[in-house]
């Protein structure tokens, strides 16, 4: 993803986003590896952004973080651009995103759900299945295979808890998967910060 030999160490951290409402939590599991939360190298960028990396011996996993200004006026929004480089055959991919202990009012979207109170407004979200399947098609971001493997479930709300469940990964292959947390005071702007441009996104990051 980046050449982290011109990069700064930092202190290593889980990545869970702070938000008004309480924190956004990340759980990964590739091929039946449950990745820890903590990951073995962080760098920093000079966008602010970090790249966090684990290694197992069958896959390298590679988060780049970091905040980026939405168009919505008065939102914040991070991002998480998730990158799995398989070195054997991986079985699945999973990411899951969950706003801990959220407000009774949540909504659900495509790919997103938006939970509020009097005093805040977030939002989570990523790719839906058709998204997906559009960038496999396309040749972007995931591997061509997944346009007929993914299942029409393959992104799961359960309350304020969202699971992409992906297929598996080639040798060789890798796949990217990006997840987007975004607040406010108020109003439908979060929801609409989480709908991103993976790829605009990554080049603000890595400036």
């Amino acid at each position: 993803m980046l050449d982290t030999e011109v990069l700064s160490r930092t202190s290593p951290r889980a990545l869970d986003v702070v938000t008004p409402l309480g924190d956004v939590r990340f759980a990964v599991r590739i091929g039946g590896w449950d990745v820890p939360a903590k990951p073995e190298h962080t760098w920093g960028l000079g966008s602010g952004a970090r790249l966090c990396r684990w290694r197992h011996r069958s896959v390298r996993l590679d988060v780049l973080s970091g905040t980026t200004e939405p168009e919505q006026p008065h939102v914040t929004r991070e991002t998480a651009i998730f990158r799995v480089l398989a070195r054997e055959p991986l079985s699945e991919f999973v990411v899951q995103a969950e706003l801990d202990a959220p407000p009774e009012d949540v909504r659900a979207g495509d790919g997103a759900f938006t939970a509020g109170t009097a005093d805040a407004v977030v939002s989570v979200g990523g790719p839906a299945t058709e998204m997906l399947r559009h960038c496999s098609r396309a040749g972007q971001h995931v591997p061509p295979y997944w346009s007929a493997a993914l299942p029409d479930d393959a992104v799961e709300l359960d309350g304020a808890r969202l699971t992409w469940q992906l297929p598996g990964v080639e040798r060789g292959d890798y796949a990217e998967l990006w997840v987007s947390v975004a607040w406010s005071e108020s109003g439908d702007g979060p929801a609409r910060a989480v709908d991103i441009d993976p790829a605009r996104v990554l080049r603000e990051l890595t400036q």
